[in-house]
């Protein structure tokens, strides 16, 4: 049994008594978490909802943001998308990458693109995703998770994560980016 696989059985679950999570409805009410190299069905979604809430305002394409997209259809190495459904229906998407933000090249890796379809917020699906991110984080051996939000920071603040001061570079963005770690328990 190659190594890979024999380190895939022995990642946490996500969610439930499953060893690796199965996409769709979740009778007990929380969101089902999996990896986007496992269910691809609903990529064009994903890659829609990212492209407008990130791409398309930075005067990317679309093209742009599904080839990112595809890069992170995998499961043992960097970067990885997961995904959420909500009773059946995609409900949200996040990223754990290498690094996201041009003034800490030297940490990481970072939780980005979190998403949540607006008609589901509110159900726990992005708190959800946060903490699968952290847990596929540690079981890849990472210490610590990192993040950046420019308008987000209570959401992250109520989920522990912890806020970093900022460096001078920062400083001079506008908007400034708020950083923020988070120790995955290894």
């Amino acid at each position: 049994m190659p190594v890979l696989t024999k380190r895939w059985l022995q990642w946490p679950k996500l969610r439930s008594v499953r060893a690796r999570p199965i996409l769709g409805g979740s009778p007990d009410g929380c969101p089902d978490i999996g990896f986007l190299a496992d269910d691809d069905r609903h990529f064009e979604l994903f890659a829609a909802w990212l492209y407008r809430q990130w791409s398309a305002p930075r005067g990317e394409t679309l093209e742009n943001r599904r080839q990112a997209l595809r890069g992170q259809m995998r499961i043992d190495r960097l970067p990885i998308a997961l995904v959420a459904y909500w009773q059946g229906t995609p409900a949200g998407i996040v990223s754990l990458r290498r690094n996201d933000l041009q003034s800490r090249l030297r940490v990481g890796p970072w939780l980005s693109a979190l998403y949540v379809d607006e008609a589901l917020r509110g159900h726990g699906i992005g708190g959800a995703l946060v903490g699968a991110t952290l847990s596929l984080a540690a079981w890849l051996d990472h210490p610590e998770v990192w993040l950046f939000t420019t308008d987000r920071a209570r959401f992250y603040e109520r989920l522990g994560w912890e806020r970093v001061p900022p460096i001078p570079e920062e400083l001079r963005q506008n908007p400034q980016p708020l950083v923020f770690r988070h120790a995955t328990g290894i």
